[in-house]
């Protein structure tokens, strides 16, 4: 019987190319728009660790139990000088105010319909159109930071270029059909 494999890096990856299928079909199928923030932001999180992480597990888990550190923690590391350059890093996540405010939107979005209380809930689509663009901002600047991924496949680099300029593209050229 066959195994499937998974690794930080194939992982991020599937979460990329559900975000940008997700903000694909969101034109016709709005509801997806939640599914395109939940992948967006498990693609932005799995690569922060991977980057994070470098080779050493630890850089990225806390507590006696090595539990895996939390988004919120992994952006506030990977923009931070001292902690990046403790792990060899020359470079940092720069992000403007706009860009960290709607990664905090990102965080909220996705916490909010992970853990749903019953409730009527309205999101205009600019608002998820504009997170999302600011997220996949990040995750192109996350992945200059220049880690090595040690289990990137040939091409992968890529093929995460051509995912989010697909993503931005669907973005700034979506029309919004649902009010």
């Amino acid at each position: 019987m066959g195994h499937v494999r998974f690794t930080e890096e194939s992982n991020s990856i599937d979460y990329l190319e559900k975000a940008v299928s997700f903000i694909k079909s969101a034109e016709n199928k709005p509801e997806d728009w939640k599914w395109a923030i939940l992948a967006a932001h498990g693609a932005l999180y799995g690569f922060m660790i991977c980057t994070l992480k470098g080779t050493t597990p630890d850089n990225v888990s806390t507590g006696k139990k090595q539990k895996l550190i939390r988004f919120n923690d992994a952006l506030e590391r990977c923009q931070d000088t001292a902690w990046m350059n403790l792990g060899g890093f020359t470079k940092v996540l720069r992000l403007s105010q706009n860009q960290k405010q709607a990664l905090r939107q990102l965080s909220n979005f996705r916490n909010k319909f992970v853990h749903y209380d019953p409730a009527l809930w309205s999101i205009p689509e600019d608002v998820m159109r504009e997170t999302l663009t600011h997220a996949l901002d990040a995750l192109r600047a996350v992945l200059e930071i220049g880690c090595f991924y040690l289990h990137f496949e040939p091409g992968d680099n890529n093929r995460i270029a051509a995912l989010v300029a697909t993503g931005k593209d669907l973005l700034q050229n979506a029309t919004c059909s649902h009010a």
